[in-house]
């Protein structure tokens, strides 16, 4: 089976390289979607993604919003946890005074001692005592922002000094700017006025959560994924590029299906001529299945090698991150795409006539 299902691709070549190029390129394009899904998602939210922390604790009617949730600065210093912390987050546009050019942030008040301050890659980690001193990720460094260069903002005359850099912590496509609490409080008021978002948890556990709420009320428990779901633009973000990859995988059924169907109408009277010389039906589709499967599995491999040396090449500003869990799971529902387009035209498999096929022989 094996051997005649190549010799058949080796002597129509030209035939077999068309379709494997139509599969190709709709699954390159399927991991280029997959690709910027991943990436505008990173980008959007790789700050609370990748925080250490299993659920935060909201104001209740915050609808699951970190932005419309507010807890005093008061209530939240009496709490004593090593494994509860809070913290606040506020998008606002500072002012780069070397270059005087603008930038979109997202300040993020906390404690630079506990779990979920993110690793320091470049420059000096944050103290809690240390005063307009910040933390940035890495990606203000391709706005012209370098270590030590100052940070203005307007109105209330406050300027931060990028000590360090960070990576991956993005919230709603802005690089994230951290700071201590001491700077947080004196950035927005005073501890009287000042106000934190919500509460992070490193762990689950009853003691760390009732201790929460014994210094913080009116607030409720909220898992990580549901809290990413939230950050404005996220889920609509998703939702379009999901739809767009549930209808290209359509596509390449019906596409599929149709091409394999042609094909193998075309080969109706080979069929007849090798059922009458002994040949079963279940050989036969065996036979085109396995060309199929053999055909996508080139056409696929080839397809995550271009989505691959694409993320290489691909310019900065571009968010795509090549996940390669996510594009085997993707390859290996375009393989079964494949070869369910070639069950379809199995049934003209059966219907072939051995009869019929000697006949039409000169």
């Amino acid at each position: 089976m094996f051997s005649l299902s190549l010799k058949e691709i080796q002597f129509f070549k030209l035939r077999y390289i068309l379709i494997g190029f139509i599969l190709f390129f709709i699954s390159s394009l399927v991991f280029i979607i997959s690709g910027l899904a991943n990436g505008l998602a990173n980008d959007n939210a790789s700050a609370m993604k990748n925080m250490q922390a299993t659920s935060y604790y909201l104001a209740k009617d915050s609808e699951n919003r970190l932005d419309r949730s507010h807890f005093s600065a008061n209530d939240v210093a009496k709490m004593d946890n090593d494994h509860a912390q809070a913290f606040g987050l506020q998008m606002m546009s500072l002012k780069d005074t070397d270059s005087k050019k603008k930038v979109d942030v997202t300040l993020m008040g906390l404690n630079p001692e506990k779990f979920i301050m993110p690793t320091v890659i470049d420059g000096k980690s944050l103290n809690t005592t240390t005063k307009n001193t910040v933390v940035a990720d890495k990606t203000l460094q391709k706005q012209g922002v370098k270590i030590g260069d100052k940070l203005y903002e307007e109105n209330t005359k406050t300027t931060f000094t990028v000590v360090g850099f960070t990576e991956n912590q993005t919230y709603s496509h802005t690089p994230v700017v951290f700071m201590n609490n001491k700077s947080w409080n004196a950035f927005f008021g005073g501890k009287d006025h000042a106000s934190y978002n919500a509460i992070a948890v490193q762990n689950d556990s009853r003691n760390t959560k009732a201790d929460v709420e014994k210094h913080v009320a009116d607030g409720k428990w909220i898992v990580k994924d549901d809290v990413v779901k939230k950050i404005p633009g996220y889920d609509a973000e998703q939702s379009s590029l999901n739809m767009m990859l549930a209808f290209l995988i359509v596509i390449a059924v019906f596409v599929l299906a149709a091409f394999f169907y042609i094909m193998t109408i075309q080969k109706v009277n080979q069929f007849g001529i090798l059922k009458a010389i002994g040949a079963k039906n279940g050989f036969l589709i065996g036979s085109t299945m396995l060309q199929v499967l053999v055909l996508s599995i080139i056409s696929i491999s080839l397809a995550i090698g271009f989505a691959f040396i694409l993320q290489k090449i691909m310019p900065n500003g571009i968010p795509f991150v090549f996940d390669f869990a996510l594009i085997m799971k993707f390859g290996g529902v375009l393989l079964a795409v494949s070869l369910l387009g070639a069950l379809f035209s199995s049934t003209s498999i059966v219907k072939a006539d051995p009869l019929q096929a000697m006949g039409r022989v000169e």
